[in-house]
């Protein structure tokens, strides 16, 4: 048997009709598919709750809001229809309250439990409560901390206040000279800065130079350890020993000296023994040079027979008269 167009027209627009019912309940918070348990809470202000917002205990959504309507035509009084799970078991001295779920303001409905042990059942009322909303708990929080603000704020005039009656002309001013000189300080430190740039560079020159002239660094270091070795091995104990027996000879020397004693002490001390010798040294200087301008006086010798004149010593200088020094 074959349907016409018009049945199948028909049927598909019975299961569009159908579709769409059920949809739009769901999209509402209910399912026409489960069966749920019926509560009702009656409000004088639903703060903006809507139908298909969740209904929770402790944190869980057990149903949502159904439907909400008015109670008189005053609209006084509101009565928010409550599908929940028909498995949840709520006592009967429980109350639902209704409060901000987010920042947003989106509202939901909470269910604190009591601890009676009877329960409600299908279309039963549920008690109510003013609910909070999210913005007056942050206000209810703020609160006490709001009269600490002022405190705290005005302690901080107080002092801005005790500043301003501080900074007289003098203080001011040295307060200026203060900035003055931190700022001088501060391109003082910034010239030092450039200094130590250049610094580091020429120890990086230095540290660069070093590397390079390696080989002959390792050489010196080693003609060093050489020489090290060297005078290591020496027997400087024994040298130290003969050149601090010189010294103690040359001071027992020069003790015997400066006490006079011996033929170098007593020319030192002896005063009129050295005026002596002076005066003999002169005296031979004299000899000596009278006897090369005049030899005829110590030998008599002509080979002719003729005697040479006596030659003048030079001015200034005593002469020689028979066998006297003048």
């Amino acid at each position: 048997m074959k349907l016409s167009n018009e049945a199948k027209i028909g049927a598909l627009t019975v299961i569009a009709v159908v579709l769409l019912v059920i949809g739009f309940n769901l999209l509402k918070g209910k399912n026409l598919l489960t069966r749920k348990k019926t509560l009702y809470a009656f409000y004088d202000n639903v703060n903006g709750l809507m139908a298909a917002n969740p209904v929770r205990v402790n944190g869980l959504q057990i149903g949502s809001v159904s439907g909400l309507s008015v109670t008189n035509a005053n609209a006084n009084r509101i009565r928010v229809t409550l599908s929940i799970q028909p498995d949840i078991n709520i006592p009967q001295n429980s109350v639902a309250s209704i409060v901000s779920s987010d920042v947003l303001g989106a509202k939901s409905v909470v269910i604190s439990f009591g601890n009676a042990t009877v329960y409600l059942q299908n279309d039963d009322t549920i008690q109510t409560a003013p609910g909070t909303s999210l913005t007056s708990e942050l206000m209810s929080n703020l609160k006490p901390l709001s009269g600490k603000i002022q405190d705290a704020l005005t302690s901080l005039d107080t002092v801005l206040a005790d500043i301003h009656t501080s900074l007289d002309n003098q203080t001011r001013d040295n307060l200026k000279s203060s900035i003055a000189e931190l700022n001088t300080t501060m391109k003082n430190f910034s010239q030092v800065s450039d200094s130590m740039k250049v610094l580091v560079g020429n120890v990086n020159t230095i540290t660069v130079n070093l590397k390079n002239n390696d080989d002959t660094i390792n050489s010196i270091l080693s003609n060093t350890k050489q020489i090290t070795g060297a005078l290591a091995n020496a027997n400087l104990k024994s040298t130290i020993e003969d050149l601090h027996k010189t010294v103690n000879r040359l001071n027992a020397i020069m003790g015997k000296v400066d006490s006079g004693e011996g033929s170098l002490g007593m020319l030192v001390n002896n005063k009129k023994l050295y005026e002596n010798l002076e005066s003999v040294t002169y005296n031979l200087n004299l000899l000596m040079e009278d006897l090369r301008l005049n030899p005829q006086r110590y030998v008599h010798f002509s080979l002719f027979g003729k005697k040479n004149k006596a030659q003048p010593l030079p001015a200034g200088q005593a002469g020689l008269s028979g066998d006297t020094l003048k």
